[in-house]
């Protein structure tokens, strides 16, 4: 829940730097940088998203621009929600459905026994990291890898399921299911779909894929910017400011004189900081940009916008 403080009743409407954030509908077969250089062409300005999709994959993709590509890296923290189709009986290396196909099963699906494991799926989990992902090994991405058949070790994450919901269940060889879960910034939808059909003895990939939400920006207010009645002044009024696109970080009002030490990076040593933290920090309706907290009454700048 946001922290209140006298500075919440700030009039945000009278504040404004150049970008903003806007909540983009990502299709299938388009990738999440095809996303960012469509926005960047449009508005005519560089652009970055906060956490990709994969090509087949759709929905929330955030992109940030102008200025406000600076902040990109804390939207990348919010938790999301996806809805998730998993087919059973059939592997791939991927765990998804562009994969290579690695084996097959004709065993039938049985609600209860997924059912049963679904329910371990809440909380921390330890999960593993496919073989076909960007993430690095020795400066280079593991699909670099995985595409020359050069075996690197296993690398696995903590994430945090907070919620998994089993909506439909097809039974019988082959069967489908589809998952409404959501979770925590870097969990693997694939390797959700690829560890459950590995437990029950099945195989299993995930073929498709929509992020329904990350924070409070939902898939029904997403934009289709590969429509061609798109224009800049549309993108623009649709754009949220960073720091009400910041609305989990509590805000904190300074005195002209804080105003100035801030945009020196100087420590604030009597910021009336309620915890520690990350706050949004103003002067007069202005955005001064990203202080923290780590002891009370002193605020550390750590992302400040020019003056």
């Amino acid at each position: 829940m946001e922290q209140k403080l006298p500075c919440d009743e700030l009039d945000f409407s009278k504040r404004k730097i150049p970008g903003g954030v806007l909540n983009i509908y990502k299709p299938v077969g388009i990738t999440s940088r095809q996303v960012v250089e469509r926005v960047s062409a449009i508005l005519g300005s560089k652009a970055g998203h906060a956490g990709t999709l994969d090509p087949f994959a759709r929905g929330v993709l955030l992109v940030c621009w102008g200025k406000a590509t600076r902040f990109s890296s804390f939207f990348q923290s919010l938790p999301k929600v996806y809805r998730a189709w998993i087919r059973f009986g059939i592997s791939t290396d991927t765990y998804d459905v562009y994969g290579t196909v690695k084996g097959y099963s004709l065993d039938e699906l049985r609600k209860e026994q997924l059912f049963q494991i679904v329910q371990e799926y809440q909380g921390p989990i330890v999960q593993r990291i496919p073989a076909f992902s960007a993430c690095k090994y020795k400066g280079k991405a593991r699909y670099y890898y995985a595409r020359k058949g050069v075996e690197v070790p296993e690398l696995t994450r903590r994430v945090e399921i907070h919620s998994l919901q089993l909506l439909d269940c097809q039974e019988g060889k082959f069967g489908e299911v589809e998952l409404l879960l959501e979770c925590s910034s870097g969990t693997y939808i694939r390797s959700l779909a690829f560890e459950l059909g590995d437990r029950l003895g099945l195989g299993a990939y995930l073929f498709a894929l929509r992020r329904e939400q990350i924070g409070k920006f939902t898939f029904q207010e997403s934009i289709d910017v590969f429509d061609d009645r798109i224009t800049k002044t549309f993108l623009e009024r649709r754009s949220l400011s960073v720091d009400e696109g910041l609305y989990w970080m509590p805000s904190l009002a300074v005195t002209e004189e804080e105003a100035k030490q801030f945009q020196h990076g100087n420590i604030l040593k009597n910021a009336p900081v309620a915890s520690e933290g990350w706050y949004r920090v103003y002067c007069k309706h202005r955005f001064l940009g990203l202080g923290e907290a780590r002891e009370p009454f002193r605020l550390q700048p750590k992302v400040v916008l020019p003056e």
